[in-house]
Formats: structure tokens, C-alpha cells, sequence
């Protein structure tokens, strides 16, 4: 199966490099707006590089649109125009949030359409290794996803069917859980700046790291931990007096969902003080 890739960016980069341990996979090239882009991840791939993207598609079985999300409809129609052979070609895009319905003008010409999520995040262009643990969300026509599934299962790794109209909510849970993280992550910094504690800061994100790892094998309910799970009222309102403007909008949110948990996990626990102390503020 031939393989072939517009858009040379990270996803592109590290998803052509981890396909190429597939022994049936055969990289052909990439081509990108940015040649310098094109040649460093056709050398990563031992392919080609093309300065036509009709000559790509017309000598790879699968395409893989691996563009900026925003860009995806106009690169599909622009190739849908372009004069290339596009009959039983498979385009895949690459995006969590959009369906293959943006591929619809080269479906409309004959091709089949997809779209192939990892389920991790990719920080630069040499990330093929973080794919190993990936799982895989996988959208669109049977003619189209049956190949793809068929071209992931010598690297072993899970690929879950999604619905269409499930991508964008899929989308936002991944956000919510690795892009969020950040920002948490960077309020707690600047709360340990404010106690003059910035070399601690390590430890704030070990402790990042244990939670997760709880999360991961426990489950979000048994990893619950800290005052809001024990119903320390006393604590919680310590901690809304140091605050103000959004973060303290943050933490209320935050500690209202977390109340939430905790009254499932410990039903017969009388949470009725904390709620009312949250709604105030």
C-alpha cells in the first residue's frame, strides 16, 4: 500500500515516520507549500519529495491530508480541481474536530474519504516514537477506513470507531484533559511565583504526573483526593480568600465538578455546607 502525504508539519512528520515500521507500508513522499519542510520529512521517511501534488496523489493509494485544521476544506478543493486521478484514491485527514464530510468534494470526484485521529498530543516533528502508545479514532466510509485499519494493525495500536457527528465533542474532551492541563499547570506556577517557590515548581508537576497516573488506573472517582472530597469547608473557603478575579472563577468551577464526584463516591456524606459555600461565590 502506497502512502503518500500533503503537509509536512509535525502530525505529518511523526505519523509518516511511525507508518514506515509497517512492513506493508511504502512512503512515497510529501508535498508541502514549504519545500524545506517537504525535504526534511521525505529524508526522515526515505521518500520522495513532490512539487506537484497531482504527481503525489496519482502515485499513492492513500493520502494523507496532514494540513491545519483550517485548511483542510480549501486544500480538499483545490485538489478536487486540480486534474488529478482521483477515482478509488483514499484522502485522510488528520483533525480531531472535523468529520470526513470536508472531504466532500474529492468524494464527490470518485475518492473515498476519512479521517484518522491520534489521540495524543504532538509536540514536534520527531514524535513517531509517542505514537507507539497512540490510540486512534477513526471516521468515514467503510471503503476507506477498512484499508487504514488494515494499515495500522502490524504497529498494534487500538483504533476505536467514532461518529461522525461525535468529532467535535471528542475533540473538546481531548482538550479539556491535555490542553487545559496547561493552563493549570501554569496557574499553579504562578501561585508558587507569588510564594517565591519558582525552583519548587517541580514538584508541582510530579504531582501532575502521580494524579494522572491515578486517574489512568484507578479511574477519575477512586483517584479523587483533597479537601473537597473530605468535605473541608474551612479549607475551601482558605483558599477562595486568596483568590480573585478568573482564578478564582476557575477554582469555584473546578471545585463545583469535583463536588460532584465526590458526592458519588461518598453518597451517605453530608456535602449540603461546601455547596452552599460554592454557589456563593
Amino acid at each position: 500500500m502506497t502512502i503518500g502525504f500533503i503537509g509536512a508539519g509535525k502530525v505529518g512528520n511523526s505519523l509518516g515516520s511511525y507508518l514506515l515500521e509497517a512492513n506493508s507500508t511504502k512512503i512515497m513522499g510529501y508535498f508541502s507549500r514549504s519545500q524545506d519542510s517537504a525535504r526534511q520529512a521525505a529524508e526522515n521517511t526515505q521518500s520522495s519529495v513532490f512539487l506537484d501534488p497531482k504527481e503525489l496523489i496519482r502515485a499513492s493509494d492513500i493520502i494523507f491530508l496532514t494540513v491545519p485544521d483550517d485548511a483542510i476544506a480549501k486544500v480538499a478543493l483545490e485538489l478536487s480541481c486540480g486534474g488529478a486521478p482521483l477515482d478509488l484514491k483514499i484522502f485522510c485527514h488528520s483533525s480531531g474536530s472535523q468529520s470526513s464530510e470536508i472531504l466532500e468534494p474529492l468524494m464527490q470526484k470518485g475518492a473515498r474519504g476519512a479521517s484518522l485521529h491520534p489521540l495524543m498530543a504532538i509536540p514536534d516533528k520527531n514524535s513517531s516514537k509517542l505514537l507507539q502508545k497512540a490510540i486512534f479514532t477513526l471516521e468515514g466510509t467503510r471503503d476507506a477506513t477498512g484499508p487504514i485499519l488494515e494499515l495500522l494493525r502490524p504497529l498494534g495500536n487500538k483504533v476505536f470507531p467514532i461518529k461522525k457527528e461525535h468529532k467535535t465533542l471528542y475533540h473538546c474532551a481531548a482538550s479539556f484533559v491535555s490542553n487545559f492541563s496547561v493552563a493549570l499547570a501554569q496557574v499553579g506556577l504562578e501561585m508558587f511565583e507569588a510564594c517565591e517557590l519558582r525552583e519548587a515548581a517541580q514538584g508541582l508537576y510530579e504531582l501532575m504526573l502521580l494524579n494522572a497516573s491515578n486517574i489512568l488506573h484507578l479511574g477519575p472517582e477512586k483517584a479523587l483526593t483533597g479537601p473537597v472530597e473530605r468535605g473541608d469547608t474551612g479549607t475551601i473557603e482558605a483558599h477562595l480568600s486568596v483568590l480573585e478575579g478568573k482564578t478564582l472563577q476557575i477554582y469555584n468551577l473546578l471545585a463545583s465538578k469535583l463536588l460532584e464526584i465526590a458526592s458519588r463516591k461518598h453518597p451517605t456524606r453530608d456535602y449540603t455546607p461546601l455547596a452552599r459555600l460554592l454557589e456563593k461565590n
